[in-house]
């Protein structure tokens, strides 16, 4: 994705731009990690000005994803529950999947709507598990 591209809207230009849905994934992901002081060290949120840097928004997105497997790993270690979600650790797995694959789709059609489509490649690739 161009950095032109990240800070693109739909013609309506209502709704997050692909760089400030790929920020809020980040954002939610610190949220849980809040409730586990030891794996937040590190982490900051990205504020909606800098939702545009594509290397702040990668690096984040790398970081926050390394601290998402270690709470997933801490909740299986401490009885399959992760501090702050009411049901298990698998309910928690399947909640983040769930929150992080609407927002990938929704990046796609921003993109898409707003002249700047994903590869091919990468579109198809994000499906192609065995392949990539």
């Amino acid at each position: 994705i161009s950095a032109e591209a990240l800070n693109v809207k739909t013609a309506s230009g209502k709704g997050r731009s692909a760089g400030e849905m790929f920020a809020h994934i980040h954002n939610v992901r610190v949220m849980w990690m809040e409730q586990t002081p030891e794996l937040a060290k590190g982490l900051a949120k990205v504020e909606k000005e800098k939702a545009g840097d594509k290397k702040l928004l990668r690096k984040s997105l790398e970081a926050s994803a390394k601290a998402m497997e270690a709470l997933i790993g801490k909740g299986i270690e401490s009885g399959g529950r992760v501090k702050g979600f009411k049901p298990h650790v698998t309910a928690f797995v399947g909640y983040a999947i769930a929150h992080e694959s609407y927002h990938h789709g929704e990046i796609g059609v921003v993109l898409g709507q707003s002249g700047h489509p994903l590869d091919k490649k990468v579109a198809y690739g994000m499906w192609e598990w065995g392949v990539r």
